[in-house]
């Protein structure tokens, strides 16, 4: 079935009651208080800041300690996307946070090392997209003429409410399709990828990842969020996207914790990602901006429990 526009987050609300096939302690554990109510959510937990927009006194500070995160951005040439961040954030009634920073200067970093995969003739895929944050600055800033969404159901139900918040009721409805078996797909991805918006976006739950091996991705993209998944579903969506690989031309960005033990003492490593000897490495390293965050309370720069470490390469 395909569901468009409001009826596929009508559709995600029956969903939320059933248990998410695949999903890791981590989220079984944050998704516990989760609720839809109609209008809004409770229960936001594990998705990322939602704080209301800053104001003020508190802007300023939030300013004042993201200026080292802003310094790492100047380097690229394509550092619009802050702009462009924090004009998504207005839309959605969020706070320009560090979050959403980080989201523009991944995009930044990927305009520099990738731009031919950036424009409005190609397909991106974001496994695992906290309130639509990169999908909506890759449609934004004309990165991607169509977006693949692949995330647990109530998170995208959360991700599908904030891009109606950004897009507006209309193109909300003319330019989002949920989909969940491949007859659906094959439906959505025949409409063409631009139209009023800038672009177009497939929505698909995790429970189906599968059909992402259908999708003619040019460029996927997860954001700490395997990090958060068992083992055994990463190495499932690796080989979704080796699937792609072996008919077309595919790069994948990922920036994750380099260890992360999850409630239940499952223990995912990147480096125990399904990587092969064959991919071609664009880039490997800590990622510079994922390694502190800032509080408002001292000492005002903290380290994750963990470095994050990125990860560029092209399957073959």
């Amino acid at each position: 079935m395909m569901y468009s526009g409001q009826t596929a987050i009508d559709f995600l609300a029956t969903e939320i009651s059933k248990e998410d096939s695949g999903s890791s302690s981590h989220w079984q554990n944050y998704h516990s208080e989760f609720l839809f109510l109609g209008n809004g959510f409770e229960g936001l937990r594990g998705f990322g800041g939602y704080d209301k927009p800053y104001r003020g006194l508190r802007l300023l500070l939030h300013r004042l300690f993201q200026r080292p995160f802003r310094r790492m951005g100047a380097a690229f040439q394509k550092f619009n996307a802050d702009r462009l961040s924090m004009e998504v954030a207005t839309c959605e009634e969020r706070a320009s946070d560090l979050d959403v920073l980080r989201q523009a200067l991944t995009l930044s970093y990927l305009h520099e090392r990738v731009p031919n995969l950036l424009t409005p003739k190609t397909i991106s895929c974001v496994i695992g997209d906290g309130f639509a944050t990169m999908t909506t600055l890759l449609l934004e800033s004309s990165s991607a003429g169509q977006v693949i969404m692949i995330n647990l159901t109530k998170t995208l139900l959360v991700d599908l409410w904030y891009l109606k918040l950004w897009m507006g009721t209309d193109i909300f409805e003319s330019s989002v399709d949920l989909v969940t078996d491949e007859a659906s797909l094959s439906k959505a991805l025949a409409k063409p990828l631009t139209n009023e918006a800038g672009g177009r976006v497939i929505a698909i739950q995790a429970s189906n990842h599968e059909l992402l091996r259908n999708c003619p991705v040019d460029l996927a993209l997860n954001i700490a969020s395997m990090q958060e998944m068992n083992p055994p579903v990463t190495a499932a969506y690796f080989d979704d996207l080796r699937v792609i690989a072996s008919r077309r031309d595919l790069t994948f960005y990922c920036c994750n914790r380099v260890e992360k033990t999850l409630p239940d003492g499952t223990v995912s490593k990147f480096n125990e990602y399904p990587w092969q000897a064959s991919d071609r490495v664009l880039v490997d390293e800590l990622c510079p901006w994922h390694q502190k965050y800032y509080t408002i309370r001292p000492p005002f720069y903290r380290p994750y429990d963990a470095p994050h470490r990125h990860r560029l390469v092209t399957f073959y």
